[in-house]
This record gives structure tokens, C-alpha cells and sequence, in this order.
């Protein structure tokens, strides 16, 4: 028993950092409120645009599926897109 929760820390340890420097669809990482729009899957499959002013969402269940998008215009056309490709449940 106390092996596999030795295991458990060691492989939280590695995945909860991974998950916290995540990284646009682009490969380049994030930078948090640079004024631009990213689009954010929740956990439930909804995407929504948001508009990094401020810096990432609250909580957790959520990733970036596109950043650095310039305008909401853009940020709509990459959300519709991203629907009809089945990344996001189609609202």
C-alpha cells in the first residue's frame, strides 16, 4: 500500500506541473494577460471564447484549445471551426 501511494505522489508530481505549463495549439506557451482571445474547453465538452485581460479561468477541467487569436471575429471563425470538427460540442 504504501508503495503505490509513493507511486501516486511521484507521478502527481510530474503530470500536475505538465498540466499547469500548458501550451498553445501552436507549440509556444501561453502568456496570460496579453489583451488577445483564446478559446477554453471545459471539462463538459462547451468551448467558450475568452478574453485573456486578466489571466486564465478559475478551477481546473478547462484547456486551451486556440490562443493569440486577435480580435473576436477571429476567435468566433476558430470556435465555429473547432464545433465542425467535432473539438466542441456545437452550441
Amino acid at each position: 500500500m504504501q508503495k503505490l501511494a509513493l507511486i501516486s505522489a511521484v507521478a502527481a508530481a510530474i503530470v500536475v506541473p505538465m498540466a499547469l505549463s500548458s501550451t498553445s495549439a501552436q507549440g509556444a506557451r501561453l502568456v496570460w494577460g496579453d489583451r488577445d482571445f483564446e478559446i477554453i474547453r471545459w471539462s463538459y465538452g462547451d468551448c467558450k471564447i475568452w478574453f485573456d485581460d486578466n489571466g486564465p479561468p478559475y478551477g481546473v477541467g478547462w484547456i486551451v484549445l486556440a490562443d493569440r487569436l486577435p480580435t473576436w471575429d477571429a476567435a468566433w471563425a476558430r470556435l465555429r471551426w473547432l464545433q465542425a470538427r467535432g473539438k466542441c460540442a456545437p452550441s
